[in-house]
């Protein structure tokens, strides 16, 4: 690794936002790091932008541009490029604090040496664009060294957070990609990652956000529906492989969510039943599951129109 950070950002679209989050790149009190953009596709100026930041930037900037496939594949093909020991993702509409990066890294040295193979990076909160807001639940403690299936399940602590990660840990646990979808959830790799490593979680801002009308934030039915299997995937892994820390409540609601989307996919109780060995209340929710499937095929056929056929923006 040639750099201590990789900031990465990937960006559909979004070249009059683009100057805001580079120019905080450019503030950033500690140097030793490379930014990374993968274009998704863009119809804008974008490219010309970030050509014109690379001719004059203090810091290395490497851009690539694929075809569109969705913010999960620009992330896989960033983090293959990141030469960064830690990886830190930054959406095209957000902006770094000036000493975010000098934070993260003195929270990081804070754990003992010994213990830091055990530990997948930092985290930490997110603010509004003004800074008057703290926008995500804090954590019960600070620090607070925890994984995400005990944060987001056993304490009930979800929402936007952001991370500087091992890259070395990423690699290892990339985004699963399937054809034609664009996207994805950002837990199903968390999930797997907090199997093996938990987090140093800090309750200090780090990014800025400003949530956009044409992200994923806003878009939540017409991204499912466009990306049946990755979702299907998220549903199944949850119901098994992460299934000891899902409260009952929880439980009953990811399954009827993964008959959902098994249908959706073309997966009939057969074929499900194999997935979770025939899970007794797997059998039991079959009917609610159904009901929820044929509620998305009433608003796809009268209220969704060809939503399936819709290019679905990204941050």
């Amino acid at each position: 690794m040639n750099y201590t950070f990789t900031i990465f950002i990937p960006t559909y679209n979004r070249a009059h936002l683009l100057p805001r989050a580079l120019a905080s790149i450019e503030a950033q009190t500690f140097r030793d790091f490379e930014t990374v953009i993968v274009d998704d596709g863009s119809t804008d100026n974008t490219e010309a932008l970030i050509r014109d930041w690379q001719a004059r930037a203090d810091f290395e900037l490497v851009y690539f541009k694929q075809p569109n496939q969705g913010k999960y594949a620009a992330q896989n093909a960033g983090v293959a490029a990141a030469r960064g020991w830690f990886f830190l993702l930054l959406d095209s509409d957000d902006r770094l604090l000036p000493d975010t990066l000098e934070r993260i890294l003195r929270h990081w040295e804070s754990i003992p040496e010994s213990k830091r193979p055990r530990y997948a990076g930092v985290e930490g909160l997110v603010e509004s664009m003004d800074g008057r807001r703290v926008l995500t639940t804090p954590y019960p403690s600070n620090p607070c060294d925890i994984s995400y299936l005990d944060l987001y399940y056993r304490l009930g602590i979800g929402g936007d957070k952001k991370h500087a990660i091992r890259t070395e840990i990423l690699r290892r646990f990339p985004y699963p990609l399937f054809p034609g979808e664009l996207n994805s959830r950002d837990s199903i790799t968390w999930n797997r990652i907090a199997h093996e490593y938990i987090f140093r979680c800090v309750n200090e801002s780090v990014q800025q956000v400003e949530y956009q009308p044409d992200g994923l934030t806003s878009n939540r039915f017409r991204i499912r529906m466009t990306s049946p299997r990755g979702f299907q995937l998220f549903f199944q892994e949850e119901i098994t492989l992460h299934r000891a820390w899902l409260a009952r409540k929880q439980l009953r609601r990811s399954t009827i969510e993964f008959i959902r989307f098994s249908l959706h996919i073309g997966l009939g109780p057969w074929a499900q039943g194999k997935q979770v060995d025939y899970d007794p209340l797997w059998l039991l929710l079959l009917p609610m599951g159904y009901i929820r499937w044929w509620v998305d095929l009433y608003r796809l056929r009268f209220k969704g129109g060809n939503i399936r056929n819709r290019a679905v923006i990204h941050n």
